[in-house]
This record gives structure tokens, sequence and C-alpha cells, in this order.
């Protein structure tokens, strides 16, 4: 009997010790670990060239998507994310979103962004990311209240971190 408890004991303690060492360190995705990134869009003034230029009550949306991304006091650049399932993101972007009214009419032009994904394998515990090479932009397309933006152009064909924004678009 008295041996019955050892190996009883003994049984428990190797489970005990299995249970815990079976847990590998990457089965929680840690807070610093890198996601798909979003695209950064510096706004710059045309006639300089160099002058960050805000752009005036910006507004933008995903083309086909109702909701409205939330721009709260935007300087001189915004964050945004493409497609991770698809090769091509449209953009409407507006100016005076909030003035409508007859003085100041809203402006709206639509961009096309088209790049290639590259899936990347991060760890169990947090997956894949998602990485855009070859980023490209297509001239805007104004709607009858003309065209706001007057060029774009890329400055990171790669979009793989957030550190400096990849699109200038000039207005």
């Amino acid at each position: 009997m008295r041996i019955f408890k050892y190996l009883l004991l003994l049984s428990a303690i190797l489970s005990i010790i299995f249970t815990s060492t079976s847990c590998e360190r990457d089965d929680i995705c840690a807070e610093g670990t890198p996601t798909t990134p979003l695209l950064i869009i510096k706004f710059l003034d045309f006639d300089t060239g160099t002058e960050i230029k805000a752009p005036v009550e910006l507004q933008v949306k995903a083309v086909d998507v109702e909701t409205i991304f939330t721009l709260s006091g935007v300087t001189d650049s915004i964050a945004i994310p493409l497609k991770t399932n698809e090769a091509i993101t449209d953009y409407e972007f507006t100016i005076n979103s909030i003035f409508e009214n007859d003085s100041i009419p809203l402006n709206t032009d639509t961009v096309s962004f088209q790049y290639t994904l590259e899936q990347e394998y991060v760890s169990s515990a947090c997956g894949f990311r998602v990485n855009y090479r070859g980023l490209t932009a297509s001239p805007p397309q104004s709607g009858d209240d003309g065209s706001w933006i007057r060029n774009i152009t890329i400055q990171r064909e790669d979009v793989t971190d957030e550190t400096t924004a990849h699109i200038f678009i000039f207005h």
C-alpha cells in the first residue's frame, strides 16, 4: 500500500511538471509584435513641394464601405489600412467635409492604390501579417467639383512598417 502512495505522488508530480512545461512562450501574441502595417500618407503644399499642408476638414472613406475613418485633428499625415485579401484599394478623400454649404462646397477625389500581397508568418499565436510590395497609386479621379489633389508621389514602394510616409499627396 505504501508503494502505491509513492507511485501516485510521483505520477502527480510528473504530470504537473509535464503540463507546466508543455506551454510554449509564443502561445500568447506579445504586444510589440509587428502586425499588418498601415499606409502612411503625408500631405504637402503643391506650390512649395516641401511645406506641410494639412487638408481642410479631411474625410477619408474606402469606396463601397459606409464607415468613414475618424481623423481627429489631421496635421500632416494619416494612417489608413489597405485590403489584405485584394491587390487594390480605392479611397475617397473629401475636403471641406464639415462645411456642407454653398460658399464652401465638398470636394472629393478618388485614389486607387495597387500592390502585391505578401503574407509573412509571425508565430503560432500571432498568425500571419500582410506586407504590401510594389505600391503604386493611380492619378486622382475628381468628381464634378474638380480635383483638389494635384500630385501623388510614392516615397516607399514596400509597405512593411509604419516608420515613415509611404506616399506624398500634394495639394
